[in-house]
């Protein structure tokens, strides 16, 4: 799918918000997120918030097409999670949407404005959904900034949780932590 980048924004913006909810509420467990959207399984995956499960979430925009576009692809990835269950021989499951602080989250942009990343729980377990990144009347340079500033905070998150889960989905390997049994 071609996004343009206020959609881009409000993606990755969403899964800065809920990164952060989840580790928040579960400090020890793994999260990671796929920021760049190029990666054909889930958008959002916690590992060992859950002692027996693998939870993952997929991130839609938020109208009649995406919600249908999520239940297609958690269904999918239900059915075959084998990249993530390569990795850590657990179950896979839909990501209970009721860990998160709220239904529905608005994060302000870094301008006091009417501009907002919108994210919202899905109709079931494991589907988020966003809405566009807007700042009413700014010209394009200051969107371009507070787009920016989004990006930044979303790609330092998944970054992040790269990082201490030691994980890379692009070769399907765990580098050695001593805790991968877990």
């Amino acid at each position: 799918m071609a996004w343009d980048i206020s959609e881009h924004a409000a993606y990755a913006g969403g899964l800065a918000t809920r990164v952060a909810d989840l580790r928040q509420r579960f400090p020890d467990a793994l999260v990671t997120c796929d920021v760049a959207g190029d990666f054909s399984g889930p958008e959002l995956i916690c590992w060992n918030a859950h002692p027996r499960e693998i939870w993952v979430w997929v991130f839609e925009p938020d109208d009649a097409a995406g919600a249908r576009r999520a239940s297609v692809r958690l269904e999918q990835l239900l059915a075959a999670p084998h990249e993530l269950t390569a990795v850590l021989d657990k179950p896979v499951a839909a990501g209970p949407n009721d860990v998160f602080e709220s239904d529905s989250v608005t994060a302000s942009s870094y301008f006091d404005v009417d501009g907002r990343i919108e994210v919202r729980n899905g109709h079931t377990d494991g589907i988020q959904l966003f809405r566009a990144f807007g700042i009413d009347g700014f010209d394009d340079i200051d969107q371009r900034v507070a787009i920016n500033l989004v990006l930044g905070a979303a790609y330092k998150a998944d970054r992040d949780s790269r990082r201490a889960l030691g994980f890379q989905r692009d070769g399907l390997s765990v580098h050695s932590r001593g805790d991968e049994q877990h």
